[in-house]
């Protein structure tokens, strides 16, 4: 059977194989589609979505919504990837005037430690199978996730 994935953001880096999407016509998405509105899928039924240099341009109170849409299409199992610009290392997070959201290793705990996800009463979860901090420029770190959603 084959994988339903989706491309998150994807600008003009489109991949094959993915659903590429994105709230710009002028990248020529696959799919038009601004998150803040919701991924028009039922629940349960992504293989994988990732999500590369885009939840920075959520908007800070939006993230927890778009985590949860995110959590609510995937399979019980499949699997988010995410690459951030890591707001604690390095300038990436700041350089950059369009990024709205701050990311750092400690951000993942809202959707995967009991005690944060209840005291907040998220219901995005998932098992974090890999926090990385990647250096990918000049003083430019980003933090890959890749996670499981639990269900």
């Amino acid at each position: 059977m084959k994988k339903i994935k989706l491309n998150l953001g994807c600008g003009f880096r489109h991949l094959k194989g993915f659903v590429n999407i994105d709230n710009r016509s002028e990248v020529k998405p696959d799919m038009p589609c601004d998150i803040l509105d919701g991924l028009p899928y039922a629940d349960d039924t992504m293989d994988v979505v990732l999500a590369n240099d885009f939840l920075e341009h959520i908007p800070v109170g939006k993230t927890i919504g778009v985590v949860t849409e995110i959590w609510r299409v995937l399979k019980p199992g499949g699997t988010f990837e995410s690459l951030t610009p890591d707001a604690e290392h390095g300038q990436g997070f700041y350089q950059d005037p369009n990024h709205l959201s701050p990311w750092v290793e400690n951000s993942w705990l809202y959707y995967s430690d009991p005690a944060y996800r209840a005291l907040y009463g998220i219901q995005a979860n998932f098992n974090i199978e890999t926090i990385e901090r990647l250096q990918t420029g000049n003083r430019v770190f980003h933090l890959h996730v890749i996670a499981k959603a639990i269900k």
